[in-house]
């Protein structure tokens, strides 16, 4: 590898290993005003483990959205940089470190051509299983269909996570469910800057009834937004957690929608 080569890894290396949940994509991210719920509530969940080397144990590091039996989507964030052998897929838990769900092993993994991790654009992934996942278990093991478009303003969408409830707080244990609304795009421009948000994007947001900010965090990156029983975006990045002023910005799987379904017919191709 060239030093030129060899110096760009590195800094995108460092990079991904050192932000910290001042973005949602962190690759470790939860609900903020969320409930407890069980993976029935959110069967298309998975929790991606993550190995650092030989001596360490698998911890979790973001969450997955299973799309077929053999792909789960994910941000390009969560895996940039790593190696299908650092990563296990936990399907059918409803436990951040548990291992009573289904495990999975990774045979490749695949990051959008035009991901930007400076601006965290196109923040977009696909997770190629060793294995299909189990049909034995449908009520907590189920892949959910990409919505067509994406809701209008103010439309009430769910995201479920193992991260964390607050920013900076540990992750909990159990899988957490909110419900947040459809931001309208200029607000989102407004906050973040008109050149920040781009249409591989899209925000969402929420109040509880004490005025409390609904919000993703730390250990969420990679979770489905879902509108209608489809998933309309993953949770990807953000000024903080449940900062007021600054909703969760997702990637919008609208807009990916057609390469998703090209990578996933190549798939099918080969086999």
């Amino acid at each position: 590898m060239a030093l030129g080569s060899t110096l760009q890894y590195v800094l995108l290396l460092a990079c991904c290993l050192s932000i910290g949940w001042t973005t949602h994509a962190t690759p470790q991210a939860r609900i903020v005003g969320g409930v407890t719920v069980d993976i029935n509530s959110a069967p298309h969940l998975v929790t991606i483990r993550y190995k650092r080397n030989a001596t360490t144990a698998f911890e979790h590091r973001c969450s997955g959205t299973i799309y077929t039996e053999n792909i789960i989507l994910t941000t390009a964030r969560c895996v940039v940089g790593l190696k299908r052998q650092q990563l296990l897929i936990v399907a059918g838990s409803s436990y951040r470190a548990q291992s009573d769900g289904s495990v999975y092993g990774v045979n490749s993994i695949v990051i959008h051509p035009d991901f930007d991790i400076w601006f965290i654009d196109n923040d977009m992934a696909l997770i190629y299983l060793a294995n299909a996942l189990t049909t034995q278990q449908p009520k907590v093991i189920q892949p959910i269909k990409l919505a067509a478009a994406v809701p209008a303003v103010n439309s009430t969408a769910t995201v479920a996570g193992w991260g964390a409830a607050a920013e900076y707080a540990a992750y909990e244990t159990q899988l957490l469910e909110a419900n947040v609304r459809i931001i309208a795009e200029a607000q989102c421009k407004k906050a973040y800057g008109a050149g920040r948000i781009s249409a591989a994007m899209l925000c969402a947001s929420g109040t509880n009834a004490n005025g409390g900010i609904i919000d993703a965090c730390q250990g969420d990156a990679g979770s489905a937004l879902v509108f209608n029983g489809t998933a309309v975006g993953l949770v990807s990045w953000g000024n903080g957690c449940g900062r007021e002023g600054y909703p969760g910005v997702y990637t919008n799987l609208t807009h990916f929608k057609a390469w998703i379904e090209s990578e996933a017919n190549k798939t099918v191709s080969e086999n």
